[in-house]
């Protein structure tokens, strides 16, 4: 498991654009909301979980045994 704090960062941009390479040498202000931490699974103990995760996730097809796939999503 993972926690994880999403941050916002405002930079202003300068005169003439260009890319922002070194964002130290820039005017920015960076926010921080506590309310928005939260905790992600990156891995499952159990086996049944893990399968039930991909059989449900429609971007997980890599992942999918193919001898258990009908004709029709092969």
């Amino acid at each position: 498991m993972h926690r994880y704090q999403p941050r916002i960062h405002l930079v202003k941009i300068r005169e003439g654009g260009g890319p922002i390479t070194d964002l130290s040498r820039e005017q920015h202000r960076t926010f921080v909301f506590p309310e928005t931490v939260f905790t992600a699974v990156t891995a499952y103990q159990n086996q049944l979980i893990t399968k039930l995760k991909i059989d449900s996730n429609p971007f997980a097809k890599g992942f999918r045994d193919s001898s258990r796939l009908t004709d029709f999503d092969r």
